[in-house]
């Protein structure tokens, strides 16, 4: 009984782990910039001493990373690798998988408000930015000199990694 209540959990943490929402924002007024599967994971970077920290929890255990600190001495000490051969970079389905990966986010919210500092070119973004504001995306050009993105980006795992097996697929029946 108490392997089929563990292989059940198990099958239903890997299924919300691939159809689980997968939520990434973006606030750059309030220096907010988080990644989350909600329930599983959440990582956060927060700003510290002019650079920044990453704190997040798996599994609602916390953990904090500072990828700018100091190393131990034992990780210091490197073996002498050797040299790896250079592979020529192949972009087979490189462009179709980048296309489809896309289509499989999904904007939530998106609200841009930026300042070029170039007076013709913010004119020239208004109407280009008004065709395309609608209910979740507000694109502004300001002249105060302001910057500032607000993005709320949804996406499951499920989809990018279905994305990626279909691009493969259809470049190897393409060769």
């Amino acid at each position: 009984m108490f392997w089929y209540i563990l292989i059940a959990l198990i099958i239903f943490t890997l299924l919300w782990f691939l159809l689980g929402p997968v939520i990434i924002f973006v606030n750059s007024e309030e220096n907010t910039y988080s990644v989350a599967l909600p329930g599983i994971a959440k990582a956060s970077l927060v700003p510290k001493d002019g650079l920044f920290m990453i704190r997040g929890s798996v599994f609602f255990i916390p953990y904090r990373f500072n990828p700018f600190g100091g190393r131990s001495k034992k990780n210091q000490k490197q073996k002498g690798r050797s040299p790896r051969k250079k592979r020529p970079f192949k972009l087979r389905g490189g462009i179709n998988m980048g296309r489809n990966i896309l289509h499989a986010f999904r904007v939530r919210k998106l609200h841009l408000n930026i300042d070029t500092n170039d007076f013709t070119l913010n004119a020239w973004l208004i109407p280009v930015f008004s065709a395309v504001n609608s209910e979740n995306i507000r694109l502004q050009a300001n002249f105060e000199g302001e910057a500032t993105l607000l993005l709320d980006l949804r996406t499951r795992l499920g989809a990018l990694l279905w994305a990626m097996i279909k691009t493969k697929y259809k470049s190897m029946l393409n060769q």
